[in-house]
């Protein structure tokens, strides 16, 4: 994985939260993981989602598809036993 910030043309954001997780496990996204991500959150937008959780490689992102940002970062770690509430769509991408 590379680095976070605008890709192209998209305007994916990051929470001062989401980035604080991403620096504490140097964890970076790739532009093709950033392509990858956008694609899926366009199609979540098209499908009517609001409030999503999107599955990257090892990454589980809490995702406002409204906003188009990205409000928490889990790694495959960290997911044992954790619950996501409030979401009304999925995406694996």
């Amino acid at each position: 994985m590379k680095s976070i910030g605008k890709h192209t043309n998209l305007e994916l954001s990051f929470s001062f939260h989401a980035r604080q997780r991403l620096e504490k496990r140097r964890l970076q996204f790739s532009a093709e993981d950033l392509e990858r991500l956008d694609k899926a959150v366009l199609a979540l937008n098209r499908k009517g989602g609001k409030l999503a959780l999107v599955l990257l490689d090892q990454l589980a992102m809490l995702v406002s598809i409204t906003n188009r940002r990205v409000i928490t970062v889990a790694a495959q770690e960290q997911l044992e036993q954790n619950v996501f509430t409030n979401i009304d769509s999925a995406a694996v991408a």
